[in-house]
């Protein structure tokens, strides 16, 4: 059994398109998508959880929010596959609070108050481990190049 610790985490990336031309409630269809990239040695991970929300009625898209998110993991017995699929879903239940207030208060500043993400229910069976996608030994967790300070 392997768990996953919250080192660090940012938001990555904002996509906001606000169009609505009258104040009153609005129906939002959502999806997400999680990639968890695990260090060679397993001791560590990278979560990027992104979030798109859109608006149900307008075929042209006048409500659309897309918010990337980022953390950074120790984990500890990330070495199966089994082990991964279980930290994946760690990592999604870690983030999960802070894209959930990121989206809110997004959503509030661009005039669409009230909105509550739903958490969704991971089955780690459904996860796919792609072993040829972690970065290289000479980049870190987050795929940027090593960097080494000079005296």
């Amino acid at each position: 059994m392997g768990n996953a610790t919250l080192v660090t985490q940012k938001v990555q990336e904002i996509h906001l398109i606000n169009k609505l031309e009258k104040s009153g409630q609005i129906q939002l269809d959502s999806s997400f998508s999680l990639n968890v990239s695990f260090s060679s040695d397993g001791s560590r991970c990278l979560g990027k959880l992104q979030q798109t929300l859109r608006d149900k009625e307008f075929a042209g898209g006048k409500f659309t929010m897309t918010v990337e998110l980022v953390g950074v993991f120790t984990c500890t017995g990330a070495t199966s596959d089994q082990v991964k699929r279980q930290i994946h879903g760690e990592v999604y239940d870690q983030l999960f609070p802070y894209m959930q207030s990121q989206c809110a208060n997004l959503a509030a500043a661009s005039g669409v108050p009230g909105l509550m993400l739903r958490k969704a229910a991971i089955d780690p069976n459904s996860i796919a481990v792609n072993r040829g996608g972690g970065p290289g030994p000479d980049r870190n967790p987050d795929g940027g190049p090593k960097l080494t300070l000079l005296e």
